[in-house]
């Protein structure tokens, strides 16, 4: 924690140290800015993984729960929700760009060349056997799995580890705490353990924030980045309306099962190595890989599927499992006291009961018997659209104050359908050019409907350059 002394005033405070701001923080100290980030969480380093990495998500994984009964993860910590992500790397699709008015395609590119973009190699799959049952009976059906691009480095990474949710115990996987430790050494300041409790405002102007404790720190600039739920409860305590509605949470669907007796699970298999992409325009949600491990814990968030593997303890190794993603509908609302509510949309229901059928399919296909099988339901991680761009926020992304700006997920009007950390940290990386003045905003910004910058990449890029699953088949064969 730093010795930031609450008399002093900074160029910017940066509120959140994830996806969406540790890009700007880093930005803003480069170009030599005084900046404070100021993290809610503290920068846990021990005992992460199963199972002491529950402590460094909101109610330890458990209790974070809209009114409606669905889990939402968020991460409190230094670095945010990509301690807790599964390092998936994916660029936004084409309606995005004109969706937040900016064109920040070259950030994304850039941060995809920084971090470095990998598929896990051949001998993180060396061992697995449910992996090739379930890629096979998917491709029976016509539906192709792509192995996934990850911010993983596999040097680090150990096979069988699946701990990626609760925080990478070896430091293989690239978070923003990366970013925020460039910012520190570029002259920023870092003070964790500080919930920001609203922001201060002299004539309509944001002139700094007031924490949970009281301490009042002055800026010349806020930037506001504690994701979709945060943001727009700190907004509304601020007295800012027209935020905290348009909530969507990507909800996941998880079905579980257990293979029977002639069949090996997923028991020292990683989720999320593979992804059935195709269905994200088509049909709204994509479908992935669970191993064994996160197969079990889904038994601490829903009381069915404890009840289903209760039986079935001495079965563990057996136990395997896929999940439907589905990009909702925009029906929720998160309350000033942070509280939510995310009611499930007809749409919802028929999307998610389409995916879980076809992952109960192809399961069923795999070796699980479907009596076998139980599903976990409403379990999102990608909490947006509370501050829409061209609504609550401008295409500048401030948030209806002069000096206030805004930058996570919650800018972003629609779900992206799929994992949105690379599409947060480029914008971020954006505006911290933006109000550093080292690019002009009329250099970038694509209004909706208007240009998109000459040379862009296709929104299939994750996809294009990924092998198929056939290929795959060939080199995990069963």
């Amino acid at each position: 924690m730093s010795n930031t002394q609450k008399g002093q005033r900074y160029d910017a405070i940066v509120v959140g140290s994830g996806p969406g701001g540790a890009p700007v923080a880093r930005e803003l100290a480069r170009a030599g800015k005084r900046v404070l980030i100021l993290e809610r969480g503290a920068r846990h380093e021990r005992a992460l993984g199963f199972p002491g990495g529950a402590r460094i998500l909101e109610g330890a994984g458990i209790v974070c729960r809209s009114r409606e009964g669905a889990y939402i993860a968020r991460g409190i910590t230094v670095g945010g929700s990509s301690v807790v992500y599964n390092g998936n790397v994916y660029f936004p699709p084409e309606r995005v760009y004109a969706q937040v008015g900016l064109d920040f395609l070259p950030e994304l590119h850039e941060l995809a060349e920084e971090i470095g973009v990998r598929e896990l190699p051949p001998r993180f799959f060396a061992k697995a056997r449910a992996l090739p049952r379930v890629l096979g009976a998917a491709e029976k059906l016509g539906l192709h799995f792509e192995p996934q691009k990850k911010f993983i480095a596999p040097d680090k990474c150990r096979p069988g580890c699946d701990s990626c949710m609760m925080g990478c115990p070896r430091g293989a996987k690239w978070t923003t705490r990366n970013m925020v430790d460039q910012a520190c050494k570029a002259g920023a300041k870092l003070l964790t353990e500080t919930r920001v409790e609203r922001v201060l405002f002299e004539k309509d102007r944001a002139v700094g924030v007031v924490t949970a404790r009281g301490e009042e720190y002055r800026a010349d600039m806020v930037v506001l980045a504690a994701g979709g739920v945060g943001t727009p409860a700190i907004l509304l305590r601020s007295g800012v309306s027209g935020v905290g509605e348009n909530f969507y949470i990507d909800p996941m669907n998880i079905v579980v099962g257990h293979a029977g007796k002639e069949y090996p699970g997923a028991w020292g298999e990683m989720s999320f190595t593979h992804a059935i992409e195709d269905l994200a325009q088509t049909e709204g949600f994509i479908i992935g890989n669970v191993s064994a491990q996160n197969a079990l814990l889904t038994s601490f968030l829903r009381a069915n599927v404890a009840r289903h593997n209760l039986g079935r303890a001495l079965q563990s190794t057996r136990a395997m499992g896929l999940f439907v993603k589905v990009a909702d509908s925009h029906e929720g609302r998160v309350f000033a006291d942070g509280s939510l509510s995310k009611p499930k949309s007809a749409r919802d229901r028929a999307r998610m009961k389409r995916g879980t059928d076809l992952a109960m399919e192809i399961l069923a296909r795999a070796g699980v018997p479907k009596t076998a099988m139980a599903v976990g339901q409403s379990i999102g991680g990608h909490p947006g659209g509370t501050v829409p761009a061209g609504t609550a926020a401008d295409f500048r992304l401030r948030a209806g104050r002069e000096n206030l700006f805004v930058c996570d997920g919650s800018v972003f009007p629609e779900s992206l359908g799929v994992p949105p950390s690379l599409s947060i940290m480029g914008l971020s990386l954006l505006l911290g050019r933006m109000l550093a003045g080292k690019t002009r905003h009329e250099d970038r910004t694509t209004a909706p409907g208007g240009r998109l910058a000459a040379g862009r990449a296709s929104s299939t890029w994750h996809r294009t350059v990924s092998e198929s699953a056939t290929d795959c088949l060939k080199r995990y064969p069963a």
